[in-house]
């Protein structure tokens, strides 16, 4: 198989199961009327430039005349996938049966086996290398495991995944013949879908397996994971450049009609909320002392306000959490979730004299600024340019990090603006 035959995610979402069949309708069409369209940039396009919604579908395919047929093919209409938490990831099970053929052709994969290098002939590291390569592709395509196991040499690649273990120190214990423990699933996450990272057993009947040796698994295994409500990046990490495709349908709801499916009703503020919060309120200005806030300082020159501007804007798309805004309702304090992201980047004047201690600094003190608390959004994201460096900042008011991570969201942040910055046009595979 080659690269160009590989198989491609396509991912749709809508907010109801009429709306997603209507995307999928119109999708196959334009994909029929323009055959010659490159799926890299199809997949991109959808990725990146579409908002999420519950309802969701995603076909694999390695033609455009394939997806098309998929996507226009009669299926059940999909009900809606379950709403997913920060920290609420699949559990990755690292199967330690011996990986003999050769694997499949990812970067992380080849980086790890480089790593093995020296232990040339040691079965055992060779597999330790190609799982721990495979979990941290699967990272990359933002799958943020809740738990990671492992069975014989597995359990040492899946130590070297959550840091227990570095990966030379996991790679020597293998190629020196030291079992590893095989490790049972957590117990804490009854519910979270495993994903079998190894050679598929002959009984295995779980989709959600990713074989080092089949360069089609990955994209069913993605597709799969998009279709329970997981927002990984479906573009496989393949470059591409955004397309002009069909928009999504609009349907008008009668009044009194039944609310879109995705729709998010206030709640009650949680005992953590309501401490922070009236503290707050009665000390003013003390918010400023409790936005965790994180900074990074990025070589060369800053991001256009543009581009920035709608990288934060996807990062809220992304973690509704971000979108959270307090409101008072008749004398009671509220949550509710912005159907649409709100906060907007702060720029700084540049700073061509300062260095990146200076620009760090000076981010970080824009963004621990008191928030208003009312009616606004809890989060800032404040940047400042340089001669030679530029900073980035994000702030995240501390009860919401009760589910979000704010040095994880700013790696992701910094990630969609680089994708966003220019670059040539991708060669063809």
């Amino acid at each position: 198989m080659t690269p160009t035959d590989l198989p491609r995610v396509l991912a749709v979402s809508a907010r109801d199961p009429q709306s997603l069949a209507e995307t999928r309708r119109r999708l196959a069409a334009w994909l029929e009327s323009t055959p010659d369209a490159d799926l890299d940039d199809v997949a991109l396009t959808l990725w990146r430039g579409r908002e999420r919604f519950s309802c969701r579908h995603a076909v694999t395919g390695g033609s455009t005349a394939e997806v098309a047929a998929l996507l226009a093919d009669t299926e059940p209409l999909a009900a809606p996938s379950a709403v997913r938490e920060p920290g609420d990831g699949p559990v990755l099970l690292l199967d330690g049966a011996p990986v003999t053929s050769a694997p499949v052709d990812l970067p992380e994969v080849a980086d790890a086996l480089r790593a093995a290098r020296e232990h040339t002939g040691a079965e055992a590291a060779r597999t330790v290398a190609v799982l721990y390569g495979l979990a941290a592709w699967l990272r990359a395509r933002g799958v943020t495991p809740c738990a990671v196991r492992g069975t014989g040499p597995g359990a040492l690649a899946a130590a070297a995944v959550r840091g227990d273990l570095a990966l030379p120190d996991a790679l020597s214990a293998a190629a020196a013949g030291i079992p590893g423990t095989d490790e049972d699933l957590p117990e804490e996450h009854p519910g979270a879908p495993v994903v079998v990272i190894g050679t598929p057993r002959p009984d295995a009947v779980d989709a959600l397996v990713l074989d080092p040796s089949d360069g089609t698994t990955h994209a069913r295994l993605l597709a799969g994971l998009w279709r329970q409500g997981y927002d990984v990046d479906t573009t496989l990490g393949r470059p591409g450049r955004r397309v002009r495709l069909p928009g999504h349908p609009f349907r008008r709801r009668e009044p009194g009609g039944p609310a879109p499916a995705d729709a998010v009703a206030t709640r009650p503020l949680t005992p953590y909320e309501q401490r922070w919060l009236f503290y707050d309120l009665v000390r003013h200005g003390s918010s400023g002392d409790h936005n965790a806030a994180v900074a990074t300082v990025v070589e060369g020159p800053p991001p256009e306000p543009e581009a920035l501007g709608a990288a934060f804007a996807e990062l809220q798309r992304r973690h509704p959490a971000l979108r959270t805004v307090f409101s008072e309702q008749g004398g009671r304090w509220k949550a509710r979730t912005l159907p649409a992201p709100d906060a907007r980047p702060v720029h700084l004047d540049p700073d061509p004299d300062g260095g990146p201690g200076h620009l760090r600094e000076a981010v970080l003190d824009a963004a621990r600024q008191p928030l208003l608390l009312r009616d606004t959004p809890l989060v800032r994201c404040c940047s400042r340019g340089g001669a030679a460096h530029w900073a980035l900042a994000l702030a995240v008011y501390e009860p919401l990090t009760a589910t979000l991570d704010p040095r994880h969201l700013l790696d992701e942040l910094v990630g969609l603006v680089s994708a966003d910055a220019p670059h040539a046009q991708p060669q063809p595979a």
